[in-house]
């Protein structure tokens, strides 16, 4: 199991940063809603309703903490921490 999302037998292509804000407001949702349902949730006893999970998604974002990326390769939108961004781009800039 690989740590890097990008890691596997797909030749690389650098991942396209989409700033959330130039997002019209349906889209971002889209996005977010599609990134919540696929990764699932578990948060214990309390259930969270989807605009709490909105909520939560949209402050990561506007903190920096994730980002909206595009993969050029398999051509969809994902959800990742920022920190996770910028170690795959140190890594990919050191094996250059």
């Amino acid at each position: 199991m690989h740590d890097n999302p990008f890691a596997d037998d797909t030749p690389a292509a650098e991942p396209l940063v989409i700033p959330f804000e130039q997002l019209s407001n349906d889209a971002l949702n889209g996005v977010l809603e599609e990134y919540i349902s696929r990764e699932g949730t578990d948060y214990g006893l309390i259930e969270k309703d989807l605009d709490a999970q909105l909520a939560v998604a949209r402050k990561q974002l506007t903190k920096g903490r994730v980002l909206i990326i595009f993969d050029p390769v398999t051509e969809r939108c994902q959800i990742i921490e920022s920190e996770l961004l910028q170690q795959w781009q140190a890594a990919k800039t050191s094996n250059d």
